[in-house]
């Protein structure tokens, strides 16, 4: 990930719509639209947009960042 702009520092951020990328290893790892946030488990629903499949994303394992409409 070489670009901090957008990157999400607490999941209470993340809302239902955004769309996000989650690093890891320096490679896009998930990208996605947010679902549900789940905060007691410090996680949260994608549908990854490469798959069409709902993913389960752990927050604090993987770095995340917000992706703008014109990103997107």
């Amino acid at each position: 990930m070489t670009e901090e702009q957008g990157i999400v520092r607490d999941l209470g951020e993340l809302a239902s719509g955004d769309v996000i990328e989650a690093w890891h290893d320096g490679r896009r790892y998930n990208y996605g639209k947010v679902l549900q946030t789940v905060p007691s488990m410090g996680m949260f629903w994608i549908l990854d947009a490469g798959s069409g499949v709902r993913k389960l994303v752990d927050f604090e394992a993987l770095p995340i960042r917000r992706i703008s409409q014109q990103e997107a």
